[in-house]
């Protein structure tokens, strides 16, 4: 399948409220006039025989699916099923009908192709040698391959959870740190605590703005081998905590050492193993 992706959207987007992970009476209920034409699966029509369905998951809306001709009417139907689906609303549907309205002939023909839609996915397959073209359109939220995630150690909950969060993060970004001390403890109250999740911190050094991040992570994975994978973790708020104390230092091992002992952790090795990297 060729694959395009089109920035559909250059504005600032304000929070949204997705549609999208919740049932479809939340999208349905927003809708123009709908008629139901299954009463055993997801399926709709509206508009000019514009006909539409969802596809869940869990009794949630994981993708939309519909198939039409996008005539001036269905445009417009399109339009308001995608903006009340991302739950962007109203500050996507003027973009979304301009583009929609404008870009289809030179869409026409190139076969299914992927279209950014914020933080969705709307995937495009165009028809017909001129207006109006017959579309048939897949909206859901971007995914990534589980494959493509390297393995990692650092991680709270089963290996075999159903569900895994995973965070990015950088010891010296102070929006991690904040992160840190206000959302992962809600994660573990919440979420963590029912045995079907699991947390995986993955180190992401920006070492073009943060010089500090690249030790940091290598004194947390040396705390951890010095001592078990719970020091991991204590070390972790440990840094995060004191983020500004040792963020501005021209070289923070020293900082760093000390800190292992500060918290409780056995740090004989850890000078060794910062300058060995």
């Amino acid at each position: 399948m060729k694959a395009l992706l089109v920035s559909l959207l250059m504005v600032c987007m304000s929070l949204a409220f997705a549609s999208i992970g919740e049932t479809p009476d939340t999208i349905i209920k927003e809708l123009p006039e709908v008629n139901k034409t299954s009463e055993d699966a997801q399926s709709y029509s509206a508009a000019d025989a514009f006909d539409f369905s969802f596809e869940l998951r869990g009794g949630a809306v994981y993708k939309v699916l519909a198939d039409a001709t996008f005539n001036e009417q269905n445009i417009d139907f399109a339009t308001t099923l995608i903006a009340t689906a991302t739950g962007y609303g109203q500050e996507i549907a003027g973009p979304l009908k301009e583009f929609l309205s404008t870009r289809l002939p030179e869409l026409a023909g190139q076969g299914p192709l992927n279209i950014a839609v914020v933080s969705y996915v709307m995937n495009l397959d165009v028809t017909g040698d001129s207006a109006p073209y017959d579309v048939t359109m897949v909206l859901s939220l971007q995914e990534i391959p589980e494959e493509a995630f390297p393995t990692v150690s650092r991680t709270i909950g089963p290996a075999d959870a159903t569900y895994v969060v995973r965070e990015f993060s950088d010891f010296e970004c102070p929006y991690c740190a904040q992160f840190a001390a206000n959302a992962l403890p809600q994660i573990k109250k919440d979420l963590l605590s029912r045995g079907d999740v699991r947390f995986e911190f993955h180190h992401l050094p920006l070492q073009s703005i943060h010089p500090n991040a690249f030790q940091a992570a290598e004194a947390a994975e040396c705390v951890a081998a010095e001592n078990n994978d719970d020091a991991f973790w204590t070390y972790h708020d440990a840094l995060f905590e004191r983020q500004q104390a040792w963020e501005d230092l021209s070289d923070p091992s020293a900082y760093f050492v000390r800190l292992a002992q500060d918290v409780g952790l056995e740090n004989e090795a850890l000078a060794s193993c910062l300058s060995n990297r």
